[in-house]
């Protein structure tokens, strides 16, 4: 992701972190939690009432004499050239709307009011003229014009903007800052000491703000290392595990950024900071596939030589 992209997305995360930290922010989360839910329900709810509302559909001449009218639509708006047609009585008035756009074509407007003549916009139920005919053939059908001009139906604001901050919810629940984002690995010998990381808890259990920890390689397990947390329990870190991967990455702060590695546990997700680029992938080294070979290999020469040593024992 760019800096570009990168700096609202950092931005709305730090704004919701601000947020979290308010008092009785942690008493909201099971409301927060089925809250969009609601919402999304709400605004279904009111779309499809929307939705079954009828309302007129704004065509032009052109339009009706392509035939682009629904067989499902009969009440129409549409504008043109109003003037007076032969036939009227004091009951019924008759005029003829045509459309420089749509030659050979007009629409007879047949109206319990009187309408003003020239240029006019009228809605009404159309009888006739579904078929299309070829451009610069006669074409004519009855409009029965309603007694007010009607108005197209509006948009369905509220359940837009209940679906808006639905979505906007959800994405904050998901949101994390520091945001953390991937990012390759250069190649670095594996490390074989502790290392001193910063590590964050994303689900909270030992605090969102980072806690010192210690990442130690001494374990005789291949490909794997033990963290030692300020206050918690040890946890194993390991990159091939069902239960255990690990992420390379940085951590974005709007005021900065430290390379991080991204543990993913089956009860938590922690988020280690590391001092240097070097020493976050010394550490991924350590925990990667090739340093769980060259353990491996390792042990396997160790077992083989004390082997080796037990049988001269016997044979002597």
């Amino acid at each position: 992701m760019s800096a570009i992209l990168r700096f609202p997305v950092l931005l709305f995360s730090a704004a919701v972190e601000r947020l979290r930290q308010l008092p009785g922010a942690r008493r909201l989360g099971p409301l927060v939690r089925w809250l969009p839910r609601v919402l999304l329900l709400l605004a279904v709810v009111l779309g499809g009432l929307w939705a079954l509302e009828v309302s007129p559909q704004r065509i032009s001449l052109a339009d009706l004499v392509a035939g682009k009218l629904s067989s499902l639509q009969s009440w129409i708006i549409v504008s043109g050239d109003l003037a007076d047609e032969p036939g009227s009585t004091d009951e019924l008035r008759l005029y003829r709307l045509t459309d420089p756009a749509a030659p050979n074509a007009y629409l007879v407007v047949r109206s319990r009011v009187a309408q003003p003549l020239g240029p006019a916009t009228v809605s009404g139920r159309i009888e006739g003229g579904r078929e299309p005919v070829p451009p610069g053939y006669a074409w004519s059908a009855r409009l029965n014009a309603d007694r007010t001009l009607a108005n197209e139906l509006p948009p369905p604001s509220i359940a837009m903007v209940l679906f808006g901050v639905a979505i906007l919810i959800l994405l904050a629940r998901r949101s994390r800052y520091p945001m953390f984002a991937s990012q390759a690995p250069t190649e670095a010998m594996p490390a074989t000491s502790a290392l001193r990381v910063i590590v964050r808890s994303e689900s909270g259990q030992i605090g969102r703000a980072g806690v010192p920890g210690t990442l130690s390689f001494t374990s005789p397990e291949p490909g794997a290392a033990d963290l030692a947390i300020t206050g918690a329990r040890r946890v194993p870190v390991r990159l091939h595990s069902a239960f255990t991967a690990v992420d390379v990455g940085v951590l974005y702060r709007l005021s900065g950024s430290e390379p991080a590695l991204r543990v993913r546990t089956d009860r938590d997700d922690l988020t280690l900071a590391f001092g240097s680029p070097r020493e976050r992938d010394s550490a991924f080294a350590a925990l990667g596939p090739e340093a769980q070979r060259q353990r491996g290999a390792s042990g396997l020469g160790r077992a083989t030589s004390r082997r080796a040593s037990g049988e001269r024992l016997s044979s002597g």
